[in-house]
């Protein structure tokens, strides 16, 4: 009997009838145009399409003719979520249940071109995906603030590394789709944050109160941040801040062709920065100062105490290339805070030694971005104060994130965020979201993952 009915289904042959679906079962699992078939297992369903017993012809995707009938029947097994409606004093309480979804799907040969075979559409779940829609969106809203094994824990779903970027890229398209468009700046910026080794550009707006991220990209070719720049205003963009990576001035260039490109004063301290990092990390390990990235990379003016300035001086004692790099550093940061000329840079890099090849990236930008750096100088109204501190805040919270696909690094940054908006003419727009804003949900995010904290709805 069990090889009849299997020959039956592979023949395309109905196996099923009207009197087969259960009425109750159907409304329970609750998907649009699916039948549940009559089974005592309540936590796995059987389900057909509506048009399994109907004499609808589903038209060929390729030629558009209904000239088709069915060549065979496959069997499609999915994870589905069933959510129980509240009542009574559970009301903000709602409970659900994970089950089995077993999915009859019908493949259509086409007589009206070549016998093509297609399967049957349906809209309750993605090809290749073992999950129904529902579920997935479940997962992926999870997601955005909790790891993705601590999320199909607590719906006791299988983690599959393989499923988590379709997952994420379906509900991403989602909340894409209720977006805003963006407000066009007339200060624009695009930097590099470092993600675990890979370089990731976040374009922002430079506003008068504060720095508004719009988005993250996922890698610096020229074509990827063009696509992206060419959704704003070209008329509107007076200044464009980048940091100095050939893709990036090249598409700045031809998405406002009139505006200044400038590589900042900010910019150069952050690479300074970087560079003193990395030396920090190979010759410093045991220095004898609380917080050493922090203490060794500002100014010596703005140490706590003298105390601290000692303790400095003490380190550096057995370790002379940290020492030569931590001179050259301060004096960097000493030569930026006053009135200073491309000239002026070229001369402390004449007096670089050559054992410090961590600041090579620093040389190459003085060397290869003179006009980016003096379009900066000849800027009449600079940027505030706030903002290099806000642009480090943001460099700082992507470092301290948890490895993670792209997919999902951008959808827990920039889709988790209700957008500050602004209405022009009559027409809502977002402005972005403030750094502020940004860091502290990041970090929180950040916190949930490392923290273990449970997750919950």
């Amino acid at each position: 009997m069990k090889t009849e009915n299997r020959r039956s289904a592979l023949l395309g042959r109905k196996r099923y009838k009207r009197k087969d679906v259960s009425k109750e079962k159907t409304a329970a699992l609750g998907i649009d145009d699916l039948f549940a078939l009559k089974t005592s297992d309540d936590n796995h369903f059987y389900a057909v399409h509506e048009r399994y017993f109907s004499d609808d012809k589903v038209a060929c995707p390729a030629c558009g003719s209904t000239k088709t009938r069915c060549s065979k029947v496959v069997k499609r097994n999915f994870k589905d979520i069933l959510w129980d409606k509240p009542s009574g004093k559970d009301e903000e309480e709602k409970k659900f249940r994970v089950v089995d979804l077993t999915f009859y799907q019908r493949y259509l040969r086409c007589d009206g071109c070549n016998n093509s075979v297609f399967p049957e559409p349906i809209d309750f779940g993605d090809k290749g995906c073992r999950y129904t829609n529902r579920l997935s969106d479940d997962l992926a809203d999870g997601t955005f603030r909790f790891s993705y094994k601590k999320v199909c824990d607590y719906y006791g779903v299988p983690a599959s590394t393989a499923s988590i970027g379709p997952i994420m890229r379906r509900r991403i398209q989602y909340r894409e789709s209720l977006l805003l468009p963006v407000s066009t700046p007339q200060r624009l910026g695009i930097m590099e944050v470092v993600f675990f080794r890979e370089s990731r550009p976040i374009v922002y707006a430079l506003r008068d109160d504060g720095v508004y991220c719009l988005d993250i990209l996922e890698d610096s070719p020229e074509e990827t941040v063009l696509t992206f720049l060419r959704t704003l205003d070209t008329n509107e963009v007076d200044t464009v801040f980048i940091d100095p990576v050939e893709s990036i001035r090249s598409a700045a260039a031809t998405a406002f062709p009139g505006a200044n490109i400038v590589v900042s004063d900010e910019c150069l301290l952050r690479y300074a920065r970087n560079a003193m990092l990395e030396i920090i990390h190979s010759d410093g390990k045991r220095f004898p100062v609380k917080f050493k990235d922090a203490a060794l990379t500002m100014q010596d003016k703005h140490l706590q105490s003298d105390f601290e300035r000692q303790q400095i001086k003490d380190g550096m004692e057995s370790r002379p290339r940290l020492k030569s790099a931590y001179e050259r550093h301060q004096a960097f940061m000493e030569l930026l805070s006053g009135d200073w000329k491309t000239e002026d840079l070229e001369k402390w890099v004449d007096a670089l030694p050559d054992d410090l090849p961590g600041f090579d990236p620093l040389v190459d930008v003085i060397d290869l971005f003179k006009q980016e750096i003096s379009g900066y100088l000849e800027l009449e109204e600079k940027p505030p104060d706030f903002y290099p501190t806000a642009l480090q805040a943001v460099c700082e919270a992507f470092r301290g994130m948890p490895h993670c696909i792209f997919d999902v690094l951008r959808a827990r940054c920039f889709l988790t965020i209700a957008y500050d908006t602004i209405e022009e003419n009559g027409e809502k727009y977002r402005l972005g979201i403030h750094t502020t804003r940004l860091t502290q949900k990041m970090n929180e995010i950040s916190n949930n993952i490392k923290e273990a904290r449970e997750y919950g709805l």
